[in-house]
């Protein structure tokens, strides 16, 4: 690690660490500096609780990544650096966790004890195309590791979970979690595109083949819906939208039936088949006080089609669909039903189809925690147990 500040003001100072990576010296010289992380010793804002905690760590196991997702994906994404590079990186990253998940384990006494790993995400993420023959960048000459990848890294999250285990005793409760699953990534969905050619939505200039991205050339006064985010699409609605066109009530109702019924539809001419599992309303998935504000509808795409890039920031392009051609080839932001989440239990648990809802019910339950019956909570889920 390598130590940077930077004086945003006079009396300010801003710390952060970063790494160098040697690219190349010939033909030309290449150095990949890595994104700037907060120095844990004494970051620019609280970034654990208690505040001193991320200095407590550093003091015990050394600088580590502070950064949200430690794996920088796009700078192999745009060929800066290799697969080889990424790897190197995981497992710095891997063993960084393991040095904060041995600490803590070895003062733990009681309570709760939670460690997250993400690699098994990122490496799924870059990796998928590897092993999925159809993907438009599969490389069948590609090196027998790389094929591989993928089960390597879940063999190494099988050690990490070896060993916690072997500090457990007969009355602890183990849970291992993942809230989704994996599968392939094959063509990108331009949300957008699709509304406009549908007319649901109009640009200023009609005759143009494409609006900039964060819905810059939308002409609101003749829009009723648009999408943003991946998946999400929202009516443009009266008293809601500064523009919105669309009256609540029954003529938002009709137009959401009538949207989801077409997304439905949609096939993808290139393969014969259907882009979209399902569209879920706002009101089927979304609960609170807060729900109004969630999107009035969220696309379940199938397995192998993902909103695109340019329509999780607004975009909208002139095709409909096109091929992934990014390492960025495994995703999970399909229909949740096609690739449902992980949940292992060291004990039995008498639920069918246990949910991530259950999991804080669950945990209180271990703990014999009880706000008293002025104070109960109210949880979506229940325990497990």
């Amino acid at each position: 690690w390598q130590e940077v500040s930077f004086r945003p003001g006079a009396f300010k100072k801003i710390k952060g660490i970063l790494k160098f990576y040697l690219v190349e010296v010939q033909p030309e010289f290449k150095l990949y500096i890595s994104p700037i992380n907060f120095d844990p010793r004494n970051p620019l804002f609280p970034i654990a609780y208690p505040k001193s905690y991320s200095r407590e760590l550093a003091d015990n196991i050394g600088l580590y990544h502070t950064q949200g997702m430690p794996m920088d994906t796009w700078a192999v994404n745009e060929n800066r650096l290799s697969e080889e590079v990424l790897l190197e990186q995981a497992n710095v990253v891997l063993e960084e966790r393991k040095r904060i998940l041995d600490f803590e384990l070895k003062r733990f006494n009681k309570g709760i004890l939670f460690c997250y790993f993400g690699l098994t995400d990122t490496i799924q993420h870059m990796f998928w195309r590897y092993m999925d023959s159809d993907h438009p960048v599969y490389e069948e000459n590609a090196p027998q590791e790389y094929k591989e990848t993928i089960k390597i890294w879940y063999k190494k999250m099988d050690n990490v979970l070896g060993d916690v285990m072997k500090s457990l005793d007969e009355k602890d409760t183990l849970i291992v979690l993942s809230d989704h699953g994996f599968d392939t990534f094959r063509r990108a969905a331009h949300i957008n595109a699709w509304l406009r050619k549908n007319g649901y939505l109009e640009l200023k200039n009609p005759y143009t083949e494409s609006g900039a991205e964060l819905l810059k050339d939308i002409d609101w006064l003749k829009t009723r819906a648009y999408a943003i985010g991946f998946g999400a699409i929202y009516i443009n609605q009266q008293n809601r939208e500064r523009d919105g066109i669309v009256k609540p009530g029954q003529e938002t109702e009709l137009l959401k039936k009538e949207i989801a019924l077409k997304l439905k539809e949609w096939q993808d001419e290139k393969y014969n088949k259907p882009i979209i599992n399902n569209v879920y309303k706002q009101e089927d998935i979304f609960f609170g006080k807060y729900a109004k504000d969630a999107p009035d509808l969220y696309i379940g795409f199938n397995a192998g089609y993902r909103a695109s890039w340019q329509t999780a920031l607004g975009g909208i392009p002139k095709d409909l669909i096109e091929d992934n051609l990014k390492k960025w080839s495994g995703d999970h932001l399909f229909d949740p039903k096609l690739i449902p989440g992980v949940l292992f239990f060291n004990k039995k648990i008498k639920k069918e189809q246990p949910s991530i809802y259950d999991i804080t019910p669950t945990i209180l339950k271990i703990i014999n925690y009880d706000r008293g019956k002025e104070q109960k909570c109210d949880f979506d889920g229940k325990s497990l147990l």
